[in-house]
């Protein structure tokens, strides 16, 4: 990760003498670092609570409860199918991928360090779920965000966007489906769970801290608001049922959970605002880089660029392009969105083309499509969160599904529409 943090920090300060060659002065360029950087500090800000979530959540012992129950409740042939199910239910509620990485995708990733399933895989079958509610949900942000950039209504798109994910997702129920039969939740030794239960009390209570992070948003409560009683809620627990004291709970909550235990310590060390840090670097460089690059007049000619590119290859192809490059540079996932709309709302106008028809194209394409990048951070962060790294993208089929699926809808449309 931290790799990412040098590249990233050596690009701002090209970016930064870029557009002081440019003849930008120096107070304009240290306003768009500040503007940028203040941008950032708003998903930040999210980043810290999910770290003291998962801190929490450890040292209350809800993620041990979910492990020492879930093995006896989940049939050991469907687990990767069940993960893939449950991320997908929940980021549609909660309308988060990172959310929900951090939540329930660590209690997946633990069952299947304890259960012998390949991490690899759960990461990639879980990345998959996490995405689907980042993509199609009605409180996803970034889902608001293409409804109040092309002007569409944000409803009609989530229905247009069932439609259009309805076969990737059967190919996706499929290929996990064969996965998780393949790949079953072995039995956990059990010298790890009689480990698990020396140190933790398996109390009901330690299952109220996901409880009120699970239904709380469907009743309408905002998700920060959610987070807030989760963690209040885990460290009445953790305090009263657990026996932590406050020095160690605070200690899980910034530095992360760590047990002497080293059974213990293998499935369950982790977390904590310390877990956060390298991707809170990676989201302020990113958005810092992004908005001296547009300040400055950097996109111009990029902007001419996509036109050019997409009058040969076509729209949607060209905007997959625009979306990864723009991923690979500013590795931000609005930044794709955003520049996307920029670079393409004249070119669909100019051809008829309705603000529904891009507004679909955009979901279908710049929500999934940074995810192909390893270091942008609607990637590298959910991959951090689970404890994977970049191999677990090959088995996130839902992220290439969509857009291959939209993409080779199109061109059957066009091709009747050439016969006709």
């Amino acid at each position: 990760m931290w790799y990412i943090i040098a590249a990233l920090a050596a690009a701002l300060v090209f970016f930064c003498l870029l557009a002081l060659r440019m003849g930008q002065p120096w107070e304009r360029v240290w306003t768009y670092l500040k503007t940028g950087g203040g941008k950032a500090l708003n998903v930040a800000k999210v980043l810290i609570v999910i770290g003291v979530v998962t801190g929490v959540w450890r040292a209350a012992g809800t993620i041990v409860v979910f492990v020492c129950y879930g093995v006896q409740i989940i049939r050991p042939e469907l687990f990767l199918l069940v993960a893939f199910g449950l991320a997908a239910l929940l980021s549609f509620a909660l309308g988060t991928s990172f959310g929900v990485a951090g939540t329930v995708g660590v209690i997946f990733m633990t069952l299947a360090r304890s259960g012998g399933v390949n991490p690899v895989i759960t990461g990639g079958v879980l990345l998959s779920g996490v995405f689907f509610g980042d993509r199609g949900s009605p409180v996803s942000s970034t889902a608001i965000l293409v409804s109040a950039l092309t002007k569409t209504d944000l409803i009609g798109n989530v229905k247009r966007m069932a439609k259009t994910g309805a076969l990737p997702l059967l190919l996706c129920l499929a290929f996990y489906t064969f996965l998780s039969l393949r790949n079953p939740l072995q039995a956990v030794d059990a010298s790890v769970t009689e480990s698990l239960q020396r140190v933790f009390s398996l109390t009901p209570w330690a299952f109220l801290p996901a409880a009120l992070l699970l239904i709380l948003p469907l009743l309408r409560v905002p998700v920060l608001i959610s987070m807030g009683l989760s963690i209040l809620a885990g460290a009445a627990v953790a305090l009263t049922a657990q026996g932590v004291d406050v020095l160690t709970l605070l200690k899980c909550c910034v530095l992360g959970y760590h047990s002497e235990t080293p059974q213990v310590a293998a499935i369950l060390d982790g977390g904590g605002i310390a877990s956060m840090v390298s991707s809170c670097a990676i989201i302020i460089l990113a958005c810092a880089s992004a908005e001296v690059a547009e300040g400055a007049g950097m996109l111009n000619q990029v902007e001419k660029l996509a036109g050019q590119v997409s009058e040969k290859i076509g729209y949607f192809p060209a905007m997959i392009l625009t979306s990864l490059c723009a991923s690979a540079v500013f590795c931000n996932q609005v930044i794709a969105i955003v520049l996307s709309h920029t670079f393409f709302k004249p070119m669909y106008e100019k051809q008829g083309r309705s603000r529904e028809t891009m507004a679909l194209d955009m979901e279908n394409c710049c929500i999934t499509v940074p995810a192909f990048v390893p270091w942008s951070i609607i990637c590298s962060v959910p991959l951090q969160l689970l404890g994977t790294d970049y191999r677990s993208m090959l088995y996130a089929s839902f992220l290439y599904l969509v857009p291959l699926v939209h993409w080779a809808r199109l061109a059957l449309q066009n091709r009747r529409s050439f016969k006709l």
